[in-house]
């Protein structure tokens, strides 16, 4: 080592020290500032005890100087109403005795320096007043409402205190009935107006407040805390204050205390907000932190607080606080400062090498910048410009140095009648402080076309001068775009018109051949009806040759009776005609029925109807070919939502099937059963052969227009295609399978009518 120490060893150690260093003198500056918080604290602490003190000494002095003053009032009813020119003047006194009452009580009122006393006879009419030479004369006015005459009517001597109804003024009122003899005939008053103690302690350095027993300011040395209450009060308590005019209908709000700290039962710190208007008409709010101390006052009733400020405690504090903190930051500050001059050194040359690196860097950005860029003077003139600018004018800008900036920009047309009518801020930004300014226009310098472009000024905040960078974008290419977007929309506002007239015209179309299809599929429908008919026509024929022939056999018998003059046997002959006749037209008009055209029209039917009108039709043919028709004993009273002919349609071309298929295939035993299920919702019609069954083909295609397993010529294929468009109508669904026993099963399932569910629709 040749006895030399090494420096890059040493370095990181001195490191690890100064910030070790560092560290310590950063706890012991918040040891000192917590130190300093607290001592805050307790100083406060005193001088609030010490303000409490002389407080409640002031607050003694207060009370004792208001209860002398108005206690001097409290007996002068009671030698009013010991005066006999008051008695004589309730009792019968001459307006003469009224005016010397009058003059009397001005002066008893001149002496004792009272606000006002009055005489009120025993219907509450003030007689004479000492006020009535004013406008606001109590005399003529009626006081029966006020507790204090109650009172002093039922014998006892009144208190009461309240916003005069006459005079709107605030005073505390003193009453005694006045006695002929046992008799009340009327009540002296004696009003102490407040505001002259108001006026007596209104430039003290504390706030007082005379508070009700409800809790109400009645007095205080600020007239905006008049009328506010302190506590809480109910619903009724409010109403009932409201129903005595005590206050005469003034709005009873609370005191705006937003915080209140209790010290002990008399003392509390509060805070409160205050509304303070600027000549500006802007109402601001401002919060006042208080010492309450509050004591009673016995012989109102009241109680009395007054409200000492801890602004200058609390400005103290702060100072205290403000300049053991300074001291403690000063000298932190000096030792960070000692630290940082050895930094500040060795980085300095650092900061001047990267000084130069940042003004090499910028320079090379605002030269290689594709956007323009112009540096304006505080008057608007250009003062240099990057080579973009002259790349986009094409021509050299040199002589524009000193011009202003409209010799080269020119705005919109539009932008300049907008800013002519002051709807676009002017490039003048002088007072304005920092502030953007874009628009659109065009660059134009001498025989150059004009280029679009969009302009942005903006304010550089600069240490000895004002400055403007102005920052121009080429939009050449952009006006082009919004060209070929609006052409291209016009393009598409036109094709969607005429697109529209094409689906317009191909709407009118389908909706003719859904008509059209509507059509077919009603005469689909009735070919249906008619084949049935035609297959069961040989059972018609039978239907009606056996009531023709037994009406041949009844009409010529009826003859020959007649010959013989048996006009009974003849008679009962024509009855038997009669009732034939009418067993023919039942028949010819069931299948009248059954042959109507017509649409679905879904109504609530009986199930076990549609079954046994089928079974009409039906039944002549299944006793020809030697059928079984079973129908089990089941629920009569099953009523669906449906068409009765069109579930007959379905039901017999279901039945004619089921024939169909047992016939060609000849089975021992030839049956047919029909069965219904029900559920909450649902009614289902099972119709079961003993047949051979369904292929697994038939099963795919049952239900498809044309498609048949009946032999060539046999059927077209429709039958179950028109029955399934028929079920779907009513809202149901037709199904097939094969039997585990063997033979085919269809189910038709309808809705189920739901007549509590209907009537609530209904009503």
């Amino acid at each position: 080592m040749n006895g030399k120490i090494n420096i890059n060893i040493l370095l990181p150690i001195l490191n690890i020290i100064r910030k070790r260093l560092i560290l310590f003198f950063f706890f012991i500056f918040l040891l000192a500032l917590l130190a300093i918080w607290k001592g805050g604290d307790a100083l406060r602490a005193q001088q609030v005890k010490n303000l409490r003190m002389s407080t409640h000494e002031q607050l003694d002095q207060l009370a004792n100087v208001l209860e002398g003053a108005i206690a001097k009032y409290q007996n002068m009813p009671t030698l009013l109403a010991s005066n006999d020119r008051v008695k004589k003047a309730l009792r019968n006194g001459t307006p003469e005795d009224i005016k010397q009452l009058d003059r009397e009580l001005e002066q008893i009122n001149r002496i004792t320096e009272a606000s006002d006393s009055y005489i009120i006879n025993a219907d509450g009419l003030t007689i004479a007043a000492s006020n009535y030479q004013k406008n606001t004369s109590f005399v003529g006015n009626n006081f029966s409402f006020r507790p204090y005459f109650q009172d002093a009517m039922q014998g006892k001597a009144g208190r009461y205190y309240a916003l005069g109804t006459t005079s709107k003024r605030r005073g505390y009122y003193f009453s005694y009935p006045v006695y002929d003899g046992k008799k009340i005939i009327g009540v002296a008053v004696v009003k102490v107006d407040l505001t002259q103690f108001e006026k007596r302690f209104n430039n003290q350095s504390y706030e007082f407040l005379l508070i009700d027993p409800d809790g109400i300011v009645f007095s205080s040395s600020r007239s905006d805390w008049l009328y506010h209450l302190l506590g809480e009060l109910s619903h009724q308590e409010l109403q009932r204050i409201a129903q005595s005019q005590r206050y005469n209908g003034k709005e009873i709000q609370k005191l705006a205390i937003v915080y209140s700290k209790p010290l002990d039962e008399k003392t509390r710190i509060v805070d409160i907000l205050d509304n303070v208007i600027r000549p500006n008409h802007k109402t601001l709010l401002y919060r006042h932190t208080y010492l309450q101390v509050t004591r009673p006052i016995q012989l109102l009733n009241f109680q009395v607080s007054i409200l000492a400020p801890l602004k200058t405690i609390n400005e103290e504090i702060a100072l205290w606080r403000a300049i053991f903190a300074g001291g403690v930051t000063i000298t932190v500050l000096l030792f960070g400062l000692a630290m940082l001059r050895t930094r500040m050194l060795r980085e300095r040359f650092d900061a001047n090498e990267m000084t130069r690196h940042n003004q090499a860097y910028i320079r090379e950005v605002i030269q290689n910048t594709q956007a323009g860029l112009v540096t304006l003077d505080a008057a608007h003139r250009i003062e240099s410009f990057n080579p973009a600018i002259e790349n986009l004018m094409g021509q050299p800008l040199s002589p524009l140095v000193g011009e202003p900036l409209s010799v080269l920009f020119k705005p919109l047309d539009e932008a300049v009648e907008e800013a002519q009518q002051g709807q676009v801020v002017s490039l003048d930004t002088d007072g304005l402080g920092a502030k953007v300014i874009t628009m659109e226009g065009a660059l134009c310098y001498s025989q150059s076309q004009p280029i679009a472009v969009e302009m942005t000024l903006s304010e550089m905040q600069l240490p000895n001068r004002r400055s403007y960078l102005v920052t121009f974008h080429d939009m050449t290419e952009r006006k082009r775009y919004e060209q070929e977007i609006t052409q291209a929309r016009n393009a598409l506002e036109e094709r969607v018109r005429e697109r529209t007239f094409e689906l317009e015209n191909a709407n009118t179309l389908l909706r003719q051949e859904i008509e059209e299809h509507k059509g077919t599929q009603r005469e689909l429908i009735q070919t249906a009806k008619l084949a049935v008919l035609g297959q069961l026509s040989a059972g018609i024929n039978h239907e009606l040759n056996q009531p023709l022939t037994a009406i041949r056999a009844f009409a010529d018998n009826g003859l020959k009776f007649l010959d013989r003059e048996n006009y009974q046997q003849a008679y009962a002959n024509l009855q038997h005609i009669s009732q034939l006749g009418h067993h023919m037209g039942d028949i010819i008009a069931r299948f009248k029925v059954f042959a109507r055209k017509g649409d679905v029209q879904p109504a609530p039917i009986a199930v076990f109807t549609a079954i046994k009108g089928a079974l009409h039709i039906m039944e002549t043919r299944y006793k020809e070919v030697g059928i079984e028709l079973l129908l089990p004993d089941g629920d009569e009273g099953l009523i669906v939502n449906g068409d009765m002919v069109f579930l007959e349609q379905v039901l017999v071309n279901l039945l004619a099937n089921a024939a169909d298929a047992i016939l060609e295939n000849d089975p021992a035993i030839k049956r047919v059963i029909i069965q219904q299920m029900a559920s909450e919702k649902e009614v289902s019609i099972y119709i079961k052969d003993s047949g051979d069954g369904l292929s697994e083909d038939a099963i795919k295609h049952l239900f498809e227009p044309f498609f048949t397993s009946k032999p060539s010529g046999a059927g077209l294929g429709l039958g179950l295609s028109i029955s399934q468009r028929i079920v779907e109508a009513m809202g149901g669904q037709i199904l097939a399978k094969n039997q585990a026993e063997g033979g085919a099963e269809f189910c038709v399932t309808l809705p189920r009518y739901q007549a509590s569910l209907n009537r609530k629709g209904e009503s």
